[in-house]
């Protein structure tokens, strides 16, 4: 009989900047790059979003009808070999992976040495599976991510905790706006972006359409130069 191989869980990040950042500033990106509150989505208030702005990250409550109607749009969605995207093995962890697929995606506009550099040059011709199972064997990366779960605002919950929100990237490549998560088949294909920022708020104001009465429940940041 086959071992089977035991669940590898992470301490949920919290959604918070300052969590975020210190993480990622602990793997090698430059200072001067962090993460910052979106704090609207409309046009006036996507104007005071520090620019520019090179990923969003989306929290949101998990509903299974929302879930699904994902995982149907990644099913019809098109791949391009030029995403770095990862599927997640590891429980609680979507956090840093939105984190990862935000950083993985702007390497050429984003200054990234270190651990975090070393990671994504062994990964850039893996597989999405193959990426994960090597985050699953990288201590820097989780390293950075337990102490900044443990330094957040709130108490950090036990690893293996059920949690009820979920995180997701949205990037543009090669013209064209993505969604990434782990846990769905692949990238959402969004269409055409020439505003990275503005189109991925129309997209998210979509998303909390979908969620209805949780549609309150998230929470919206960007990557970019810090103030």
């Amino acid at each position: 009989m086959a071992d089977s191989k035991e669940k590898v869980y992470w301490v949920p990040l919290e959604s918070s900047p300052e969590a975020m950042n210190k993480m990622i500033h602990r793997i090698g990106v430059d200072e001067s790059v962090g993460f910052s509150d979106v704090l609207g989505l409309d046009e006036e208030l996507l104007a005071m979003t520090p620019q520019p702005a090179y990923a969003v990250v989306f929290l949101f409550p998990t509903t299974e009808g929302y879930l699904e109607a994902r995982k149907q749009e990644a099913e019809s969605s098109k791949p391009n070999p030029h995403l770095w995207y990862s599927k997640q093995s590891i429980g609680n962890a979507c956090g840093s992976m939105a984190i990862l697929h935000a950083l993985g995606n702007v390497q050429s506009q984003v200054s990234i040495g270190g651990s975090l550099k070393e990671f994504f040059e062994k990964t850039k011709e893996m597989s999405p599976m193959e990426r994960t199972l090597e985050l699953e064997q990288n201590k820097e990366i989780a390293g950075a991510h337990s102490a900044s779960a443990a330094e957040g605002q709130t108490a950090a919950p036990v690893a293996d905790a059920q949690v009820d929100h979920h995180y997701a990237a949205f990037v543009c490549v090669d013209g064209r706006l993505y969604e990434l998560d782990g846990v769905m088949p692949g990238p959402i294909d969004l269409g055409p972006s020439t505003d990275l920022l503005k189109d991925a708020a129309a997209a998210i104001q979509q998303r909390i359409k979908a969620l209805g009465d949780n549609g309150a429940l998230v929470s919206v940041l960007s990557l970019g130069a810090l103030p």
